[in-house]
């Protein structure tokens, strides 16, 4: 893979402490500066606080930035987390997918944890101000758009920590790379080799919360607080011309057999870029209501 793009980060507003950090990731074609610029030009509804960054002026926003790749189907170079050879077929070529996405996992998960690090400094630093959620995780949220929010759901499934729930994770006019390999090693541990084998890289990859999923199941009733606790937004254009709409209801569905307690889906009409972006205001209304509502004061809203 070659080198990855800078990170571009939008810092707290002047005046409001540093409580929440988004780590955010583009859709093909784009980079970290410009997902930002798009995402905080696409209007709320309330013009006091038309875009997300006044919304929640205390959020310290992430946008790390994809590689420059060959692109083979459209014969150019550009910023892609991996090669989705079809996105009508999402399951066309997927040997082009896996050194992608595998490489783009690690680096967003070790943003992550620098990110991770600093609001749990941020915690330490507000100690004795009685900060009502020090926990580091529930103030950070993942999420991306289109391939941005395939490689977010990978980092989701993938976590090496899955008793640790994220504050939140957003995923807009995306799908699952390897879904239904995901459903079977979920729900079939012990396939592993025949005519049914599963790829090496999705075994690896849902190891813990394959074991996580085992251990619930044989400790039913216990209370749980783990990465299935983690609150979900899932929104979809109705009428998006390059993600299908049932490849978005497709990630809803595993995720709540997986267990995710609380996964909103959302669907609009009329969207911007024939249907795959935010739909504006209303998918920006309830994504900032989402945001403002998870892992404790978001103090802006």
């Amino acid at each position: 893979m070659p080198s990855f793009g800078p990170v571009y980060t939008v810092e707290p507003r002047p005046g409001h402490p540093h409580t929440h950090t988004a780590v955010l990731l583009h859709g093909r074609g784009s980079t970290g500066e410009e997902f930002a610029d798009e995402l905080f030009g696409t209007a709320l509804s309330n013009p006091q606080t038309p875009s997300l960054a006044d919304c929640l002026p205390s959020w310290r926003w992430v946008f790390p930035s994809a590689p420059s790749t060959w692109n083979a189907t459209f014969e150019e170079w550009m910023p892609a987390w991996f090669e989705a050879h079809s996105l009508a077929d999402p399951t066309a070529r997927q040997d082009l997918q896996q050194p992608g996405l595998q490489a783009s996992v690690q680096h967003v998960w070790d943003i992550m944890g620098h990110e991770r690090q600093r609001l749990g400094e941020v915690g330490e630093a507000r100690e004795a101000a009685s900060l009502a959620d020090a926990h580091a995780d529930s103030r950070l949220v993942l999420g991306g758009i289109s391939l941005g929010g395939a490689v977010a759901l990978w980092c989701l499934l993938g976590t090496d920590a899955p008793m640790r729930p994220l504050g939140g994770f957003v995923a807009v006019s995306t799908w699952l790379p390897f879904a239904e390999d995901i459903r079977r090693c979920l729900y079939m541990p012990q396939v592993e080799d025949g005519p049914l084998a599963l790829p090496a890289l999705v075994q690896r990859l849902t190891a813990p919360l394959r074991q996580h999923l085992q251990l619930q199941k044989a400790a039913a009733g216990d209370a749980d607080t783990s990465v299935l606790t983690t609150p979900v937004f899932l929104g979809h254009g109705r009428d998006d011309a390059y993600v299908d709409v049932q490849l978005g209801q497709q990630v809803r569905q595993l995720l709540a057999d997986a267990g995710f307690a609380s996964v909103e889906w959302h669907d609009y009409e009329g969207a911007e870029q024939e249907g795959h972006w935010l739909k504006e205001p209303e998918e920006m209304d309830d994504l900032a209501r989402f945001l403002a509502t998870v892992g404790g004061p978001s103090r802006g809203m």
